[in-house]
């Protein structure tokens, strides 16, 4: 059986760090992404943190946004987009997140009404 270099391609994480770091480079005033190399995912940046999955790049990037003093429409499409995506994403996970609670609380409320035998019917 021949060998195989798929190991060697860039994942997805990769791709979407490349983005971000490529964006962090734009803020920093070094002009927009190159569309050849944008989101390759082969900054070296990206694998010299691995460790924390690169949060902290995509933690500061969205940081650096919202304190923008400029308008986003300044920017770059790519960033104009990547910045459109997160806040989406970000308004999604937090209305998960207060729909979770929201049913965790309905569930604790009507398991207080259960009296004990109830509880170890259901196995609770």
């Amino acid at each position: 059986m021949p060998c195989n270099s798929d190991y060697m391609e860039a994942d997805e994480r990769e791709c979407e760090l490349t983005k971000v770091v490529q964006l962090l480079d734009e803020l920093d005033g070094k002009g927009p992404p190159d569309p050849e190399t944008y989101g390759n995912g082969y900054d070296k940046r990206v694998y010299n943190d691995w460790q924390d999955g690169g949060v902290k790049f995509v933690v500061e990037l969205c940081n650096r946004l919202q304190k923008l003093e400029t308008c986003i429409s300044d920017y770059s499409l790519e960033m104009q987009m990547w910045w459109r995506d997160h806040q989406r994403a970000d308004r999604e996970r937090i209305e998960f997140e207060l729909r979770r609670k929201k049913t965790k609380r309905s569930r604790d409320a009507a398991l207080a009404k259960l009296t004990p035998y109830e509880r170890s019917l259901l196995g609770l």
